[in-house]
């Protein structure tokens, strides 16, 4: 919980009230066609508490988890290694060195963007992907501090398009539960949001709001899990899907092959 607090990312299954979230980054990882994984080189941008690796490493030649903090549940032997590293730096890894690179929920808080793309391009093999998810900023309730930015589909579509050659784009969306949650989320943060009369969190420098941010945000959904408990604790990754039409999704889902 301390670690939720002081970020406001990467949550857990630790706490249902969380769940909305969780799930939605649990679909993520399923959404990974299995021949992408299976008996590759794998390497995991941002790799968090590490669930994701748990979930998917068990046929791949190798899985190197990359994060600013060793994740502590996880027991790294055999296949699986942990690199220690400050993104967009990836001078640890040599030209073409995976088939594979899962980015999930990291981009939007590294500053050089564009070298990010670069590095994973070059430490990408020739014919490998690289899959990466980033928020929808037009679905997005309110401005989060520890995100640098977030991306438009215009946006988004023009960052992919620089460094790959037709990248597919497809958008992570929700079915009637989770929209339904969506909506109460979006209902409590508007009440919440209408005591900053004057407009701070877009005045004030993101480390000023960072803490109040935390706190609020995780206030924010204890209130919705006992006011819905029903629909917080009933979402599963299940209640996700991609379509090929990102324009009003929750994620951007990113497939983009070296070619």
């Amino acid at each position: 919980m301390i670690g939720i607090l002081k970020t406001a990312e990467r949550a857990n299954s630790h706490s249902y009230s969380n769940n909305y979230v969780y799930q939605r980054h649990v679909f993520a990882y399923k959404a990974i066609p299995p021949a992408a994984i299976h008996n590759k080189m794998v390497l995991e941008l941002g790799c968090g508490e590490g669930y994701g690796m748990e979930m998917l490493c068990g046929n791949v030649t190798s899985w190197t988890a990359v994060d600013k903090k060793r994740p502590a549940q996880i027991h790294f032997s055999g296949n699986l290694d942990f690199r220690r590293c400050i993104l967009p730096d990836l001078s640890a890894f040599n030209d073409e060195s995976f088939d594979t690179i899962i980015c999930f929920q990291v981009i939007e808080h590294i500053s050089d963007d564009h070298a990010l793309m670069r590095e994973m391009k070059r430490i990408l093999r020739t014919g490998g992907i690289l899959y990466l998810t980033t928020p929808n900023k037009r679905m997005s309730l309110t401005r989060n501090p520890f995100h640098i930015r977030e991306y438009s589909p215009v946006q988004m579509a023009a960052l992919a398009a620089e460094h790959f050659d037709s990248p597919e784009i497809r958008g992570i969306f929700g079915n009637q539960l989770v929209m339904d949650y969506y909506e109460s989320n979006k209902n409590s943060v508007d009440k919440i949001l209408r005591y900053d009369l004057l407009h701070l969190q877009y005045r004030l420098p993101a480390f000023m709001l960072r803490g109040i941010y935390s706190l609020l945000n995780n206030y924010n959904r204890l209130l919705i899990a006992k006011q819905v408990p029903d629909i917080t604790s009933a979402i599963h990754h299940t209640d996700f899907f991609l379509d090929s039409h990102a324009g009003n999704c929750l994620d951007f889902f990113l497939e983009l092959k070296k070619r």
